[in-house]
C-alpha cells in the first residue's frame, strides 16, 4: 500500500524543516548498505499487519547509543509530543519508551527491534492518516528548535 498523506507530508516536513541529520543515509548491517534516515512505506521484510505495510507509519533512524543522534532524536519526540493534539498519531516509541496518544508515556520492552532504540516510530490510526491539516503546526514547532 502507498504511504498515506500523514506519511508523505511528516517526512517531507521532516526533510525540509527538521534537522539536518534527517537528509543524511546510515548504513544498514543487515542489508549492507546506506539507506535513507526517514523511512515510511514498508520494505520486503515487512509482513502482516505492520502499520508500515498500511502506509501509515514513519520511522526516523537515530541511533540511541550515540549520544548526538539520541539528543536529536528525544528533541524530535518532544516534537511530536508539544503537537500531538493536532496530529492525532496513535502512537510514537523511542528508545524503550511508548507515547500514545494521549501524551502518556509507558515502558517499552521486548527485544532490541521492539525497544526501538534505532529508530523513532510514529503511526498514525488508519481513520487519522489520510489528513494532514496539522502541516503548519508542525513546520513551526520544528523552525522553534535549535537543530544546531
Amino acid at each position: 500500500m502507498p504511504a498515506t498523506l500523514a506519511v508523505t507530508k511528516g517526512i517531507s516536513i521532516l526533510r525540509e524543516y527538521g534537522p539536518p541529520i534527517l537528509n543524511t543515509t546510515y548504513k544498514d548491517v543487515a542489508a549492507k548498505k546506506q539507506l535513507p534516515r526517514l523511512q515510511g512505506p514498508a520494505g520486503s521484510h515487512k509482513s502482516g499487519n505492520d502499520p508500515h505495510i498500511q502506509g501509515r507509519a514513519i520511522d526516523i533512524i537515530l541511533f540511541a547509543n550515540i549520544e548526538n543522534e539520541r539528543k536529536c532524536a528525544d528533541e524530535i519526540v518532544d516534537v511530536f509530543l508539544t503537537v500531538r493534539e493536532k496530529m492525532k498519531w496513535l502512537a510514537v516509541v523511542y528508545n524503550k519508551r511508548q507515547w500514545n496518544w494521549a501524551g502518556t508515556e509507558f515502558p517499552r520492552g521486548g527485544d532490541l527491534i521492539s525497544q526501538h532504540v534505532t529508530h523513532i516510530h510514529i503511526e498514525w490510526a488508519m481513520a487519522f492518516s489520510a489528513t494532514a491539516a496539522w502541516e503548519q503546526d508542525l513546520i513551526d514547532e520544528l523552525k522553534s528548535r535549535n537543530w544546531g
